[in-house]
């Protein structure tokens, strides 16, 4: 499982460019929380040292969680890595730590006990 923390830029060292890194010029990762199924995308362009770097063994995917890049949620999500956006070459779980200071969801306690155990996202 990959740990994130959202609110700053995570290094990501994956194997997933084995003898692949002259047909990929991009890679796309998409993140969907596990309990709100909301999906967020990052295009990462590997001419960009800032974004990609590699070696023979692996490689090294910044991402920037900051700011309009932040995930929603915190918790579990799936996550898909796709070269040049449509060739999936990475399936995994992430997780991520350290939201903003608000709660992403809003405490409901229903007095039906039929209801009790449901769960709402905002």
């Amino acid at each position: 499982m990959i740990i994130l923390n959202n609110n700053q830029q995570n290094e990501l060292v994956l194997n997933i460019n084995n003898n692949s890194r002259v047909d990929f010029t991009g890679y796309t990762l998409t993140f969907t929380h596990t309990l709100s199924q909301n999906t967020r995308s990052y295009t990462v362009n590997t001419s960009n040292p800032a974004q990609f770097g590699e070696n023979d063994r692996y490689c090294e995917i910044i991402i920037n969680l900051t700011g309009n890049g932040a995930l929603i949620y915190e918790g579990q999500y799936q996550l898909q890595i796709f070269g040049n956006g449509t060739n999936l070459v990475f399936t995994g779980l992430a997780r991520l730590d350290g939201t903003s200071e608000d709660n992403s969801y809003i405490e409901y306690i229903s007095n039906n006990e039929d209801n009790e155990s449901y769960i709402y996202i905002d």
